[in-house]
């Protein structure tokens, strides 16, 4: 439960808007194939067998799933978590990956900087190590270490689209 109000913690979190780069190359439309304008029905049918829970006001979709992100193994036991934001439309992919110490981290971080470019450390984070990238044309990316509930740690890479919902103030009440 920390970790996936964690999750929905860095998708809030907004930074400059930078020119398109390898990121927003990589998700600006879709990630695993669901993409930004997909509500919850459809990540549920493309990801089904999920555990849907509402996280302190955040629609978190997570479903376990084991398959090779970023040419790193991951287990059976790891997630895939999805966020919403309040008109029901993907906001966030979270990806666990096994953390086994220090190394894991620094090898993940590393395929990382590869793929997407230099990061930068969270120095306000006092509850996680974690470290970002500059948000790329709305795309946000961060990689965590996150407590587990019960005793350790998991690593997440989140993947956020910061890009408002465009309403007028009569639709907002104003």
């Amino acid at each position: 439960m920390i970790m996936r109000t964690l999750l929905a913690l860095f998708f809030v979190f907004q930074s400059l808007s930078a020119v398109a780069g390898p990121i927003s190359d990589t998700f600006s439309d879709s990630v695993f194939g669901v993409k930004w304008t997909d509500d919850i029905e459809t990540v549920k049918r493309k990801f089904p067998g999920g555990k849907l829970d509402d996280e302190h006001g955040f629609l978190v979709y997570e479903v376990r799933d084991s398959r090779e992100v970023l040419k790193t193994k991951r287990t059976d036991k790891d997630k895939i978590i999805f966020t919403f934001n309040a008109v029901g439309k993907l906001n966030g992919v979270g990806v666990e990956f096994p953390y086994d110490g220090t190394e894991s981290f620094g090898q993940l971080l590393n395929t990382m900087n590869t793929y997407f470019g230099a990061h930068t450390y969270n120095e306000n984070d006092e509850i996680t190590v974690s470290v970002f990238w500059p948000t790329d044309d709305g795309i946000k990316l961060t990689l965590g270490v996150i407590p587990k509930l019960l005793v350790g740690f998991d690593l997440l890479m989140s993947i956020g689209r910061v890009v408002p919902v465009e309403v007028s103030k009569e639709e907002l009440g104003f």
